[in-house]
């Protein structure tokens, strides 16, 4: 067998840069840090309520007064955002309390930019979880009987409840519906309202996966007929994730989101890698916390 000749390089030529600890550490590219996480919060009417979710182990439904509480908290560890998601008293087919001016979310936005006005409040904008079929959007009928959700309908009740929500006090809404157009509808309603400085973040990737059962026990968002395959993406398509992306912006999107990444990218500093701004994470506070340690 003929050996194989390698050209005189010096030996260690990468590794002379990973022996230090200190330069490995200057020369890392890709770092975590408490700025770029964002902690989902469900909230509820009632009082002293913390009801635990059995699906996700560590988040549970909120009062408001313990989402003070929960939030302070996670202020402490380094948060410095939210993203909310409400559960009504009642639900029916209009969404109602999703763009009522006393809604949960509503309520809950008042209180916190009351107690913590520094904190980043974004506020979920979608009808699933205020919808009493559970859907995204108004359910009607075709003429065999065959359900479809109406897409342009809904896009009128999602721009009231991004516009509720900011007149609340939400610093940022995050349609997460998957409809058409819904991000160009939002953006016009929130302009004409006064809120033109109000920045969008889209679910623009957002893929049907059977990784939200858990959270749909926790925002009680399960549909009771059928399934969200007709207008959440297909998991196998990457380009027609660019193209929903790539319209979204042109509608107005200030942030895009792609959901579920954790089955996708694993970790989250491959999810930061592959060159996420942003990152939503129900383990925010203790991920801080992690970050602010002193290294052992």
């Amino acid at each position: 067998m003929n050996r194989i000749s390698l050209p005189n390089f010096p030996t260690l030529r990468m590794r002379r840069i990973r022996e230090n600890p200190v330069l490995r550490s200057m020369l890392t590219e890709t770092r975590l840090s408490p700025d770029i996480f964002i902690y989902p919060l469900f909230v509820r009417h009632g009082k002293g309520i913390r009801q635990p979710v059995p699906s996700m182990p560590g988040v549970a439904q909120l009062s408001i007064d313990t989402l003070l509480q929960e939030t302070e908290q996670a202020i402490q560890a380094g948060v410095r955002a939210v993203l909310l998601f409400g559960i009504p008293a009642q639900k029916d087919e209009q969404a109602s309390e999703a763009y009522a001016e006393d809604g949960i979310v509503q309520q809950a936005v008042r209180a916190l930019k009351g107690s913590f006005p520094e904190l980043l409040v974004i506020t979920d904008v979608c009808l699933c979880e205020y919808t009493s079929h559970g859907h995204c959007g108004i359910v009607r009928q075709r003429s065999g009987g065959q359900w479809y959700v109406d897409n342009d309908s809904t896009l009128e009740l999602l721009a009231r409840t991004a516009v509720s929500h900011v007149a609340a006090g939400a610093d940022m809404v995050a349609p997460s519906d998957m409809m058409d157009g819904r991000i160009g509808a939002i953006r016009k309603a929130l302009d004409q309202a006064g809120y033109s400085h109000i920045p969008i973040l889209s679910y623009a990737a957002k893929y049907a996966s059977s990784f939200y059962g858990p959270f749909r026990d926790a925002a009680e968002s399960a549909p009771k007929f059928g399934d969200r395959r007709s207008y959440q993406m297909n998991p196998a398509n990457g380009d027609e994730a660019l193209r929903e992306v790539a319209l979204d912006i042109q509608e107005g999107a200030d942030l895009v989101m792609v959901k579920p990444a954790l089955a996708y990218l694993e970790c989250l500093t491959a999810i930061r890698r592959a060159g996420a701004d942003l990152i939503i994470t129900y383990f925010a506070p203790q991920i801080c916390r992690w970050l602010q340690e002193p290294s052992s």
